[in-house]
């Protein structure tokens, strides 16, 4: 199975739907916002500084670099036509931000024009990150700062106890949604490949017991599953019926700054 978020415009219109609906519950987990508010807290932004955020999805999370930042210019560039258009209608009122739809392997944005730019759980999601830290590196000022903060998803589980069904929720997730799940641990070797230094380095778990973040993956595994062939809808609905009481979910999240 292919990772629907590489090619979001490509996805059935449920898919889609459901991935919409996983980033912004994402966005606004309570496990998820000690992992941004960690790296936002080392930024330094200068006055009327520019800030560009690569694949930023349905902008949940860019909304919150544009709230801590007001005097900051904030863009958040997504190549998927969908997800941009959902970032649009949940701007809101925030003179200092911006969406458009933008590839972050061929950027366009000049050379040398933005102070920061961040990847927040975008490298795991692409077959080649490299071209991706080189346009990121490419449009920074001299003494400017890149952001990547990424997942090990090798490391996902959502089961509690052996043969639990969840289990095979967070094993399917990551199989067919997630490019590279080892993408974490490979963050120092590929960012001192494009002859980044880094800064900072933190790894934080993030473990979600309550809300609706662990549900996302339930509904992302049972409608590949489904679609694919390998579980037919009968099999899938006891999946929704019997996770209301809200699955758990554990993994880790790297920050890098460099």
């Amino acid at each position: 199975m292919s990772d629907p978020f590489e090619n979001v415009d490509a996805a059935s219109p449920q898919m889609i739907d459901i991935i919409a609906t996983a980033l912004e519950t994402r966005a606004e987990d309570a496990d998820m916002l000690p992992v941004v508010d960690e790296y936002l807290g080392l930024l330094n932004v200068p006055e009327g500084g520019r800030i560009i955020d690569i694949g930023s999805g349905t902008g949940g999370i860019t909304r919150r670099i544009a709230d801590r930042f007001p005097a900051a210019s904030v863009t958040g560039l997504e190549p998927s036509a969908a997800l941009t258009q959902k970032a649009m209608e949940l701007a809101g009122e925030r003179p200092n931000l911006t969406f458009s739809i933008g590839d972050g392997a061929a950027l366009d944005l000049e050379d040398a024009s933005a102070d920061i730019a961040i990847l927040h759980t975008v490298l795991s999601h692409v077959t080649n990150p490299e071209p991706l830290i080189a346009e990121a590196v490419r449009i920074l000022r001299p003494g400017g700062t890149l952001v990547i903060c990424d997942a090990d998803f090798s490391k996902a589980m959502m089961g509690v106890v052996p043969g639990d069904p969840l289990g095979s929720c967070s094993e399917a997730f990551v199989a067919g949604s997630v490019t590279d799940p080892w993408l974490a641990g490979k963050l120092k070797p590929l960012v001192g490949e494009a002859g980044l230094s880094v800064s900072h380095f933190s790894v934080l778990n993030r473990v979600v017991t309550s809300g609706m973040g662990a549900l996302a993956w339930v509904r992302m595994s049972g409608a590949r599953l489904v679609a694919d062939g390998v579980i037919g809808q009968p099999r899938r609905t006891p999946w929704k019926l019997n996770t209301s009481d809200v699955p758990r979910q554990a993994y880790s999240t790297a920050s890098c700054l460099l």
